[in-house]
């Protein structure tokens, strides 16, 4: 498993950003469909998942960057 994620694409930062902006967390109302909940959610977690590898690039070439 951990060789699949170091091998995972470059994500730039104004992609995240972009995302980010474009699909933000936010609570559902009431009147909000279950549909659209889960479709949302999806995208959500699309931008989390992105997130969250942009977060292991930068600590990764943080780290190579000390250990030199």
């Amino acid at each position: 498993m951990a060789q699949a994620e170091e091998r995972f694409p470059h994500i730039p930062k104004d992609l995240i950003e972009a995302l980010d902006k474009r699909f933000p967390e936010r609570t559902p109302s009431l009147k909000t469909s279950f549909e659209e909940i889960r479709w949302k959610g999806g995208e959500r977690a699309v931008v989390r998942f992105l997130l969250e590898q942009y977060d292991r690039q930068n600590e990764t070439v943080i780290n190579e960057q000390v250990l030199k």
